[in-house]
């Protein structure tokens, strides 16, 4: 087999040797600067589809306006948070009393704390406490005496109340401020002995208050009204040795207990009876410049603490 070196028309002899190959090196190409891409540009939406988006805000305001006023006004029916069942406060035997407020006072008469014997000289029905919320009234528990001999009426003759006879006393109406005779019923005793007190001392009117609560606690308030702070000092000195009524059998001093009283001295006494670890019996003497006021609490379940507290305190504030 021959080569064929012969040249041919176009074509370049191949050399016949081939000298080292020299590497050219390729210049660095600079980095190119990096352009900002463009924003992009959001396709401007079709009026159909912004007329429906509107819509759908405006429909989704007036929805959460709709239920938030009516969230609002179911909020408002709802009971208090204590009258839900495990969220209730347990009731300590308080009672709920309408807004207390004192009669008028006489023209040019003052106050009994702008006196300085702390006479009082407003109607002595309108000093005591009104019936709380869900009390049935009672008359004056017991009868008047029927002699009536050495007591002194109770009923002013210048008011338009009920006379100190004993019919009208019988027949009081469930309502405050009416007024009783100066007798033993005024001081709840069993006697006509515990009168001669109120003779002596020259009580010159007298009213009373009763009421029954749900719980079945009877309050009894007696107001009895004297000449001068000093025949009322006396009859409290007096009246503190009783130690039973015809309601409560026998009573001792409460030594331990705290009366709040605004501008009045307290004499406490407990029954000797029990229930449940309450007395079932509770009495209060209570002096206040020429008034003494008498308050009595009963119930063969006993007597809750903290509704005679409340009594002795409201009643005290009425007398200041």
């Amino acid at each position: 087999m021959s080569s064929d070196t012969t040249p041919r028309p176009g074509r370049r002899p191949w050399p016949e040797s081939i000298g080292p190959v020299t590497e050219v090196p390729t210049p660095p190409v600079p980095p190119l600067p990096e352009a900002p891409l463009p924003e992009a540009v959001a396709a401007p939406a079709a009026p159909g589809k912004v007329d429906r988006r509107r819509r759908w805000q405006v429909g989704a305001a007036l929805l959460l306006t709709v239920l938030t006023g009516a969230g609002t006004a179911v909020l408002v029916t709802l009971p208090e948070r204590t009258d839900l069942p495990g969220l209730a406060t347990p009731n300590d035997g308080r009672y709920a009393f309408p807004e207390l407020s004192l009669p008028p006072l006489p023209l040019g008469a003052s106050a009994p704390a702008d006196t300085k014997i702390k006479a009082h000289a407003a109607d002595l029905r309108g000093l005591l406490l009104p019936l709380p919320k869900g009390a049935v009234g009672t008359g004056p528990s017991g009868s008047p005496s029927p002699s009536a001999s050495g007591s002194v009426s109770a009923s002013p003759s210048a008011s338009g109340s009920a006379s100190g006879s004993p019919s009208a006393v019988a027949s009081l109406p469930s309502v405050a401020g009416r007024w009783i005779p100066c007798d033993h019923d005024a001081m709840l005793a069993e006697d006509d002995s515990y009168a001669l007190r109120l003779t002596i001392d020259a009580c010159r009117g007298a009213a009373a208050q009763g009421w029954t609560a749900a719980d079945g606690t009877r309050t009894e308030l007696r107001l009895l009204h004297f000449g001068s702070a000093d025949e009322a000092g006396n009859y409290f000195v007096g009246a503190n040795v009783m130690s039973e009524t015809k309601d409560i059998a026998s009573t001792h001093l409460d030594i331990d207990g705290v009366y709040p009283a605004t501008s009045a001295q307290v004499n406490v006494r407990l029954s000797d009876e029990k229930a449940g670890g309450q007395p079932t019996g509770r009495l209060c003497w209570m002096q206040s410049g020429d008034v003494v006021a008498l308050i009595q609490m009963t119930n063969p379940k006993g007597v809750p603490a903290q509704a005679f507290r409340q009594v002795v305190a409201l009643q005290s504030g009425l007398l200041a």
